[in-house]
């Protein structure tokens, strides 16, 4: 006996900025090879770090300084803005196992290395996006390693320290 349906049992379909969120998933771990999850909720885009990448944040006004040193030096990488645009997160390759602590003295400066298996937000194609790129990631470009990156973050704070003292 075969049994027909004339009328399948339809199944709503997710909603647009669902879709939207799971195909900008989609694109970083095809294009870059990141561990992107979707965060339902806050409907935004999170990566994990640690393994893929690390991630090191500062204030925006410490970022704008570094980044130009990375710019002179050919080794920028992804530099993410929180929605407020208070602080900008570099994105790094991940830092050797020991996983050194951040120098005092850039920590006095709040330069924050994100721990381990935490989490990034990371900008998605939906409007109303609650961060946004300051320097997108490349495909094929690899992240540049940590230790550059708070090498340029010391020289930058040794600088504005010089600067202070005058």
């Amino acid at each position: 006996m075969t049994v027909r349906l004339t009328n399948p049992p339809s199944t709503p379909a997710a909603p647009q900025w669902l879709r939207d969120l799971v195909a900008a998933r989609t694109h970083y771990e095809e294009l870059l090879g990141w561990p992107v999850t979707v965060d339902i909720e806050p409907r935004r885009l999170a990566v994990a770090v640690g393994q893929v990448l690390d991630a090191v944040t500062m204030p925006t006004a410490l970022g704008h300084s570094v980044l130009a040193e990375l710019k002179i030096t050919m080794l920028t990488g992804p530099v993410v803005a929180d929605p407020s645009d208070t602080w900008w997160t570099f994105l790094t390759a991940p830092a050797t196992a020991s996983r050194p602590d951040i120098p005092a003295d850039l920590h006095a400066r709040k330069v924050y290395l994100t721990p381990r298996g935490a989490q990034v937000i990371i900008p998605s194609r939906i409007d109303g996006d609650s961060s946004r790129w300051i320097a997108p990631p490349r495909p094929r470009h690899p992240l540049p390693p940590w230790s550059v990156v708070i090498g340029a973050t010391r020289r930058v704070a040794d600088h504005l320290a010089a600067t202070d003292r005058r």
